[in-house]
C-alpha cells in the first residue's frame, strides 16, 4: 500500500487532461472505465492511487480568486487584485484549476506572509520574528565550538469528537526522538496508554505505537526528553580527503530518481568542480538562491518530489532537502534525510533537513529552507552556517525518507514518506488528518 512504485507509471492522457483542468468528477468516472480494461496491474495501482490523490487535491485547493483576494486584504494593507495575480506568477500564491476556475491552496496567504519580504511592512498583524534567537545561538556555537540543550516535549494526537468511533480499536503511531549524531540521552517520561511497541533507538522512522479502544476524551500522547549536542565544524576544501565513500549515493525509487533533467541540472550546477565539499556547496547555493520557499500540497499528491522542486523552482523544507539529496547523490556525494521537529523556547513545529558526508569531516548538515530564508533576508552568516552545521533546536525522528513504520500501517499513510506528527487508523480505514488534532507542546527548552 505504501510502496508507491506505481508512481513511475504515467496516467492515460485523457485522465490527465481532466485532472489538470480540475474536472475531478469526470476524471474519477474515467478511471473506473480504465479499471475495467485489460491493463497491467501497475497501471491499475496507479489509477487507484489517483483516486486518493484527487481526494487530497480537493481538500487542499479551496479558495476562489475573490475569496483569496478578500482574505489577503484582511491581512495586508492596500492589497490589490493585480498584486494577487502577480504573486501567482511569482510562485508566492499556489493555485490550481478546480472545475476550470483558478482556486488557491488553503495555505496560500500564510505562504505570502511568511516568504515575501516585500510584504512584511504591510502586515496588519505582524508575525513574530525569531531570527534574533537563532543568530544569538549561532554566534555562541561558533565561539564556543559546542553547545548542548535539554528539551522536553509532549506530542500526540486527539481524534475529533465528530469523527470518533467510540469503542473501536485505534492504531496510532507517534514519532519520538531517535539516536542520532546530535541527539543523546532520550527518555520516555510518560505515555497516555501502555504502548504496544516502542521502536529501537536507531529505527529509521522511530515511533511509539498504541493500539486501544477509543474512549471519549482520549488523547494518544507521549512526553519525552532528550539532549541536543551541537559541535561546530569549520570546513575547508583543502582538508578534504582524496578518497570518499560511495554509500548513500544510489537511487531510492520512486522519488530519489536520477532522471535526465535532474542529471543535467546537477551537472550544470557542479560544472568542472571535483572537490566534493565544493560540489555540495554549489548545490546548496543553487537551491537556497533559486528554489523559493513555498507551502505545497501534501507530498502524496506529488509524483516526483525532486523534479517538482527543480521544474517549478519552489518547495517547502522537505522538498528542498530531497532535491539537495538527489542532486548530491547524482554528483557522487553521500546524502541522506533527517526530519522531525523544530523545538525552541518560542516555537514547536514540523521540519525537514538533509545530511551529506565528506571525509574526513563525516556527516554534515544542510538546512536548505533555513539557509534560503537567511539568504532572502541578506543574513550571510546564517546562510553560510546552515551549510555544514545545524542549530540545537531539533528533534530528529526520521533518518530515512519513505521508510516503513513499525508495526506496518495497513492503509495508505497520510504522509507516505515522512512522519512528523503521527499516523492513525481504524481496522477498516485510515483516519485522515482533518479528523484529529495534533498535540505538539513545549514543556522545557534549556541550555545545559
Amino acid at each position: 500500500m505504501n510502496r508507491l512504485m506505481h508512481l513511475l507509471v504515467d496516467l492515460p492522457e485523457d485522465i490527465k487532461r481532466y485532472v489538470y483542468y480540475g474536472n475531478y468528477d469526470k476524471a474519477l468516472s474515467l478511471i473506473e472505465i480504465y479499471l475495467e480494461r485489460n491493463i497491467p496491474s501497475i497501471l491499475k495501482e496507479r489509477l487507484i492511487f489517483e483516486k486518493e490523490r484527487i481526494r487530497r487535491l480537493k481538500e487542499e485547493y479551496i479558495y476562489t480568486f475573490n475569496e483569496a483576494l478578500t482574505l489577503a486584504q484582511k491581512e495586508i494593507r492596500d492589497f490589490t487584485r493585480e498584486e494577487l495575480e502577480a504573486l501567482m506568477d511569482e510562485r508566492y500564491a499556489d493555485w490550481a484549476y478546480v472545475d476550470g476556475q483558478v482556486t488557491f491552496h488553503n495555505r496560500f496567504l500564510e505562504n505570502i506572509m511568511k516568504v515575501n519580504v516585500n510584504i512584511k511592512d504591510r502586515l496588519i498583524n505582524p508575525q513574530e520574528d525569531s531570527s534574533a534567537l537563532f543568530d544569538e545561538v549561532i554566534d555562541k556555537i561558533i565561539d564556543k565550538k559546542e553547545i548542548r540543550y535539554h528539551i522536553h516535549v509532549k506530542a500526540g494526537l486527539r481524534i475529533k469528537d465528530q469523527y470518533a468511533r467510540y469503542g473501536q480499536v485505534v492504531r496510532v503511531h507517534i514519532p519520538i526522538p531517535q539516536e542520532a549524531q546530535q541527539i543523546k540521552k532520550i527518555e520516555i517520561l510518560s505515555t497516555s496508554h501502555n504502548p504496544k511497541f516502542i521502536c529501537p533507538p536507531y529505527y529509521p522512522q522511530r515511533t511509539i505505537y498504541f493500539e486501544e479502544a477509543l474512549e471519549k476524551g482520549t488523547e494518544f500522547a507521549v512526553e519525552y526528553s532528550y539532549e541536543n549536542h551541537i559541535k561546530y565544524k569549520e570546513l575547508s576544501a583543502e582538508g578534504v580527503s582524496r578518497h570518499q565513500p560511495s554509500f548513500y549515493t544510489e537511487e531510492v525509487l520512486p522519488h530519489v530518481r536520477f532522471t535526465p533533467y535532474l542529471v543535467e541540472l546537477s551537472q550544470m550546477i557542479v560544472g568542472e568542480e571535483t572537490n566534493p565539499l565544493l560540489k555540495a556547496r554549489k548545490i546548496y547555493d543553487y537551491i537556497t538562491k533559486n528554489i523559493q520557499y513555498s507551502y505545497v500540497p501534501q507530498y502524496a499528491v506529488i509524483t516526483n518530489i525532486p523534479e517538482y522542486a527543480a521544474y517549478n523552482l519552489k518547495g517547502d523544507c522537505g522538498i528542498q532537502a530531497l532535491l539537495f539529496i538527489t542532486l548530491c547523490r547524482i554528483a557522487k556525494i553521500p546524502a541522506r534525510w533527517q526530519s522531525g521537529l523544530v523545538v525552541n523556547p518560542k516555537f514547536i513545529g514540523c521540519h525537514d533537513w538533509a545530511q551529506f558526508y565528506i571525509e574526513p569531516y563525516g556527516w554534515l548538515f544542510a538546512d536548505l529552507s533555513f539557509g534560503g530564508s537567511a539568504y532572502r533576508n541578506k543574513n550571510m552568516k546564517r546562510w553560510n552556517y546552515y551549510f555544514g552545521n545545524l542549530d540545537p533546536f531539533r528533534m530528529a525522528a526520521n533518518s530515512e525518507f519513505h521508510y516503513d513504520l513499525y508495526p506496518e500501517k495497513r492503509y495508505l499513510r497520510s504522509d507516505p514518506y515522512d512522519n512528523q506528527v503521527g499516523e492513525a487508523e481504524y481496522p477498516d480505514r485510515p483516519i485522515y488528518p482533518y479528523e484529529y488534532d495534533i498535540i505538539q507542546e513545549i514543556v522545557q527548552v534549556k541550555e545545559i
